[in-house]
Parts: C-alpha cells; structure tokens; sequence
C-alpha cells in the first residue's frame, strides 16, 4: 500500500495529472516467455473482482520524449479508475528496442500485428491472474495502429486468437487501418466491436472500415460491430493538437492531415465509456458531463474580492498576473491558485483542477490557497477564510 501510494505521488509531481489511483510500471511476461513486456498499471479503488481494460498505442509509441505516457491516455485512464475499471496501458515498442513506426513501410517494420496482438494476449493473461480484476470482463481499446491491432485480436478466424483461454468482453477501434483485413479471404469477429474514424481521415481511409463494417455484418448477422464516422475529422481527432499535415509517412501522399476534433471527440468518449459499461457488465457511476466537464469537488461560491477578469486585483506581481490571463484563457474545469510566497499555480481541463492545483502549490512547501474556480473568485482577504486542500470535499466519485 504505501509503495502504491508513493508511486501515485510521484506520478502527481512528475507528470503534473492525478491519476485517481494507484500507478506502477509493471512487467508481462510475453506468450513465448521470450520477452519482458511492459505496462502502466492504473488499479481502480474498489472492492471485489473489478473489468479492467487494455489500452494499445499507436504506431509512435506509448511513451514520449520524456518517458511518459501522453497526457490524452493518462486522462482517459483516470476517467476509467473513477468508474472503478482497471487500466493498463501496453507498451509493445520500448521492450523490443524501438520508439516509433510511423514512418517505416508497413512491409518493413520490425513489429507486425501479431506480434501486438500477441502481446494482448500476454496482457490479458497477466490480468487474469490479479485478484482485483474479473478475467471475464476484460475490455480493450486501440489508437491507429493498436486499433488495427485490435482487429487481429478480434480475427477469430485465426487458429491463433482461438487458441487463447482467456478473450476479450468487448473491444474499441479508434481510426484503425481496416484496409487489410478488408483484403483478407476471410475475417470475422468474436467479441463486441466499436469502431471510430473520422470522415476526413488521410492515413487509415474511413472507407476502408465502411467496407470491412458491410463485409462482416453480412457474414456474421447478429455480430455486434458498430461503425461511427465523425464529420469533418480528421486522423487522432480525440486529441488535443491542432490540425496539422504531416509529412515522411507511408501514405499514397507521403503525408497525413492529424488533429483533434472537439466534438468529435466528445461524442468518441460519450460513446466509448456507454459501449463498455453495457459490454462489461459495470454501470457508470458518472453522467458524461460530470465526467468530462464537471468538477471532481465541489466548486466553492463566489467570495466577492474581484471579478473574474479583474487581473489588477490579483495579490501577485506581474509575472504573476501575467500566468492569471493565461489561467483565464484556459478551458474548465480549472483553478487557480497562489501560495504564501507569491507563488502562481493553475490546471485546466482536468476534473480534478482544485486539487491539482493545490497540489502542485503545495509541492513548493508554502501554504496555498484558491484564488479563482472556473469563471469566479473564490479568494478572501481572511487567511482564515481562504480554501485550501483540507477544505475541498468531493462532489462526485
């Protein structure tokens, strides 16, 4: 307990996102025993056998120029823990040596489908045997090339994917190549399957996945496979970046139109976590817009000291006030926070903003306290007054 708890605060601190619960680097024996595999494990606070699911990356890699998991999967991966689900995030690329894929031809990469959708299976292997997780709920989730992945797990066709003991409950394809297995002689399903990709998408052509979506239902009329193109979205439309052409790919081009879609993206998580809670036998404890857009604690009333956007009223000097305008062009939910130094510390677009603020205020070891909430001020001239982390209470799970 106290190793989770550590590895939770170091997790905090250095990755500047609270994840809502414990977190540990963990090793999967691969199927052949040949290979060490690697995972970030995010264990669900609950009591008694709980789903979890397994998270696959794209063709860069799960982990970035840090070392760290990107911010988009760790969120997704606290929003699954406060529904008391399990995640792992599967690292298939940093054990065997390699960090992207993305610009290697897809006849001359060194990490083929299989070799992933083997590594699922190690993984799920490896959750099967944990005492918190229910090996007969076992969701996973892919991006780009893990969603192409996760239609090789899928493939019961394959004597391979038979084979296995333990198999997924339900399954989510984000923007994956379906080309391929459109080509295949045969490919058919054994799993519920939601799959995503957007209208506009230049790497992996929605059209392929329409034609692969028409080709298994016909085979397989009473298979549960559910197709959503988004409108006007392009490939990683459930990010955050911009829309942006990318270029060294081995596309028809030799490039790629990638960005987020805010929409798009909403109605992908709305429908992501409804597809799972009804496979995986687990009611959500959250509506969509407490999850995505509310705060984890309750928001405390307006005190009165200033308006929102009185950046002169603001207690600190003016780099201070310059990183309040910054706060106040942020998305919600976000806090902000000074501490007893004059320190300025603010998140944004994170259910847990206050604390998180707080936290990372408190790092500095100086008191701290909220200044504003979202679009009102909350700071008092009475120290006794002021809301600091013992004062937040929590509103949802």
């Amino acid at each position: 307990m106290a190793r989770a708890a550590c590895l939770a605060l170091i997790a905090l601190l250095c990755w500047g996102h609270r994840p809502a619960a414990g977190v540990e680097v963990v090793s999967i024996p691969s199927l052949d025993g040949r290979l060490q595999l690697s995972g970030h494990w995010f264990e669900a606070v609950a009591t008694g056998p709980r789903p979890a699911v397994v998270s696959l990356h794209g063709c860069g890699g799960l982990l970035d120029d840090r070392g760290r998991p990107g911010r988009n999967r760790l969120r997704v991966a606290e929003y699954f823990n406060v529904e008391r689900i399990h995640v792992l995030l599967l690292d298939s690329f940093t054990p065997r040596g390699v960090k992207s894929i993305c610009e290697t031809p897809v006849s001359r990469r060194s990490i083929q489908y299989e070799d992933r959708r083997d590594d699922v299976f190690a993984a799920i292997r490896w959750l099967a045997g944990r005492p918190g997780v229910d090996a007969s709920r076992i969701g996973v989730i892919g991006y780009s090339h893990g969603g192409g992945t996760v239609l090789s797990v899928l493939d019961r066709t394959e004597s391979a994917v038979r084979a296995q003991p333990f198999q997924p409950r339900a399954a989510v394809a984000f923007y994956p190549p379906c080309a391929r297995y459109v080509r295949m002689w045969r490919y058919e399903i054994g799993a519920p399957l939601l799959l995503m990709i957007g209208e506009l998408d230049d790497w992996t052509p929605a059209h392929h996945c329409v034609s692969l979506h028409a080709r298994v239902t016909r085979a397989q009329p009473g298979a549960s496979f559910e197709l959503i193109v988004h409108p006007g979205s392009h490939h990683g439309f459930d990010g955050y970046g911009p829309v942006t052409l990318r270029w060294g790919l081995p596309t028809r081009t030799g490039a790629a139109t990638v960005g987020a879609n805010p929409e798009a993206r909403d109605r992908a998580l709305r429908r992501t976590f409804e597809f799972l809670s009804a496979h995986l036998g687990a009611p959500l404890r959250l509506s969509h817009d407490e999850r995505f857009t509310g705060h984890r604690y309750a928001v405390p009333a307006p005190s009165g000291f200033a308006a929102i956007d009185d950046v002169v009223a603001v207690p600190l000097d003016d780099a201070g006030r310059e990183r309040y305008r910054r706060y106040l062009a942020r998305s919600a939910p976000k806090a902000f926070a000074i501490s007893e130094r004059g320190g300025a510390f603010h998140a944004a677009d994170d259910t847990e903003a206050m604390k998180t603020a707080l936290a990372a205020c408190g790092a500095a070891r100086a008191r701290c306290w909220l200044y504003a909430v979202d679009d009102r001020v909350v700071w008092s001239d009475d120290v006794e007054a002021r809301i600091d982390a013992g004062k937040l209470r929590r509103a949802t799970p």
